[in-house]
């Protein structure tokens, strides 16, 4: 007489907490979990840059740059280059919902976010260590503004004289960064995010 079959149970090893957001392993509609994660952020960054763009302004360039909520967790949560892939998503959709695409703001928004992106990614690479997302973000914030400042100074106004409200910007970008540094740093423990362990939950499944 053959004894009822018990029902296997899936190994620790193959399971993935709910709150595990970048490494689960199910596809979901045909995606895989670093496609649906990326458009996720991708989707979060537009959004906030847009809202953020409708906002009106004495100075148009000057927002605290809410949309790089998501370039910067998808830099810590998945790679560079997702990260630079988000950001540019994040200008050219945030720029065409708002109106702006190939305007002067547009110009001035990817003129500085891309090497300011970079700034955070090699900040990250060589200063880890010591700096969290707080600091990446100061470095991307200011620098971003500085870079904003010299595309100033070479397409709309060609005085040096442009370059005296550097101090201010220097100072706007450390409080603008370290609020959205401050708001990553909060959100990704919430995400359980434990690189070694889910790293070989992958190797295991």
């Amino acid at each position: 007489m053959r004894s009822p079959t018990k029902p296997s149970s899936s190994s620790p090893s193959s399971q993935t907490s709910p709150g595990d957001f970048r490494y689960n392993t199910k596809k979901t509609g045909g995606l895989t979990p670093r496609q649906q994660n990326l458009a996720l952020l991708a989707g979060l960054s537009v959004a906030l840059y847009t809202v953020e763009n409708l906002i009106p302004l004495p100075i148009p360039w000057l927002r605290i740059g809410v949309g790089n909520i998501g370039v910067l967790l998808a830099l810590y949560m998945l790679s560079p280059l997702d990260g630079f892939f988000v950001l540019l998503i994040k200008v050219v959709i945030g720029s065409l919902l708002s109106g702006r695409f190939l305007s002067p703001f547009f110009l001035f928004a990817l003129g500085a976010g891309i090497p300011s992106y970079w700034i955070m990614v090699a900040t990250k690479k060589l200063f880890g260590r010591w700096f969290g997302p707080v600091g990446v973000s100061v470095a991307g914030a200011v620098s971003h503004n500085i870079f904003q400042l010299a595309i100033a100074y070479l397409i709309v106004v060609q005085s040096v004289t442009i370059f005296y409200l550097a101090p201010i910007l220097v100072v706007l970008g450390t409080v603008a960064g370290a609020l959205i540094g401050a708001a990553v740093r909060s959100i990704l423990p919430r995400l359980e995010i434990d690189k070694p362990s889910s790293m070989a939950k992958i190797a295991d499944g």
